[in-house]
């Protein structure tokens, strides 16, 4: 039996920025999207593609692009979303169980996935980043249900006091990203962006992928950008969504100082390269803004260039997120109660975890539960 605190062993040394790393790339399979949802104005689910974009056709917008237009009606997304994005997975789930669950013959009577761990692409990213990242402060709660573990992000007590004392200026530099997707995306093929409408934080598009890593089998959301398409896409079809070319829309810094390109080449761009080959996107589009807020530039860049001459090492990131998934995964086996909740920390250079069992601190609703329980 597990203790109830303790540490997970994780590489943080086997690589540091700029030294040699020789290990090849762990298996891994391609991503495939295997459906989408949406995530409405009222943060409710919707389970077709009605907020899925499209990239408008060039010519760009005349340049430069002001991301701070209609910022002061801008409608921002909870604050408590991290809490809820596993829900929306769950809800997924729900509405595809034909599709997704399978009834387990080691345990009659119940329901099951045919995966290792149900998550979020930013959880996965996050942790994938965390030995480059390891002065950042990072927590996430795991459980065990049918053989499947949940993962589920959730703020520390100092994360939320800095972002509800954000300032202004900064919640507006968070808005801009927003603001460029605006500006260079439409809701139909060959449409034109709307740009006199207030943007809304809270819309999701969401794409669910399937995957492997090293043997242990992944289903995550993503939040999508835009997809590319002169015509109308049929989000239900299963050979559409595996061919559908999306891609990823940023917004940084134009004419980098020192400090900026050293952040950059450092960690922004491990993110940037993370977070797309999670979900095969292969072109990121990048606003390049001043410090107004005023895009001067839009930049291709394609992903599978990204990582050259870079300190971080893709190989390396891939290592991390498997040896902490797998002995995650010991450990919750050992632990062998589907309603403990395992909470850990990831706090200078250490995963430390403790085991919680009391109601508020469960990730999964008691809905969805009972949906894995034939009877």
């Amino acid at each position: 039996m597990a203790g109830n605190k303790g540490y997970i062993n994780l590489p943080w040394q086997q690589h540091r920025h700029g030294a040699r790393y020789d290990r090849p790339f762990p298996a891994m399979s391609r991503p495939e999207c295997i459906g989408v949802c949406s995530i409405d104005a009222r943060r409710d689910y919707v389970d077709d593609a009605s907020g899925a974009s499209y990239l408008m056709e060039p010519p760009w917008p005349r340049l430069p692009i002001d991301l701070n237009a209609g910022i002061e009606d801008v409608i921002r997304k909870p604050t408590d979303h991290a809490t809820k994005d596993l829900e929306f997975v769950l809800l997924y789930i729900q509405r595809h169980k034909e599709q997704l669950l399978r009834k387990r013959p080691s345990q009659p009577g119940s329901l099951g996935l045919q995966t290792d761990f149900i998550t979020l692409r930013g959880i996965l990213r996050q942790i994938m980043c965390m030995q480059y990242e390891w002065k950042r402060v990072f927590r996430i709660k795991a459980t065990l249900l049918n053989g499947n573990i949940y993962l589920a992000k959730e703020d520390t007590e100092e994360q939320r006091l800095e972002n509800e004392n954000m300032t202004e200026a900064q919640l507006n530099m968070c808005s801009w990203g927003f603001k460029f997707e605006q500006c260079v995306t439409s809701a139909q093929p060959r449409g034109k962006p709307v740009t006199n409408v207030p943007v809304n934080e809270a819309e999701e598009f969401m794409g669910m992928f399937r995957g492997q890593l090293a043997g242990l089998k992944l289903l995550y959301g993503a939040e999508m950008d835009c997809v590319v398409s002169q015509e109308p896409v049929d989000f239900k079809d299963p050979a559409v969504l595996n061919s559908l070319k999306f891609v990823e829309l940023k917004t940084t810094a134009y004419n980098m100082n020192h400090n900026q390109m050293r952040s950059f080449e450092q960690y922004k761009s491990a993110n940037w390269w993370s977070q797309s080959f999670l979900v095969n996107i292969n072109t990121i589009f990048a606003g390049l803004r001043d410090a107004k807020g005023l895009v001067q530039k839009i930049e291709e860049i394609d992903v599978r260039t990204l990582a050259r001459s870079k300190p971080w090492n893709p190989s390396a990131m891939a290592w991390f997120l498997e040896q902490f998934l797998r002995q995650l995964k010991q450990l919750l086996v050992a632990i062998d109660d589907p309603f403990a909740v395992v909470q850990v920390d990831f706090r200078e250079r250490r995963a430390s975890y403790e085991v919680l069992r009391d109601p508020e601190h469960q990730i999964l609703p008691d809905w969805y539960r009972k949906l894995l329980q034939t009877g």
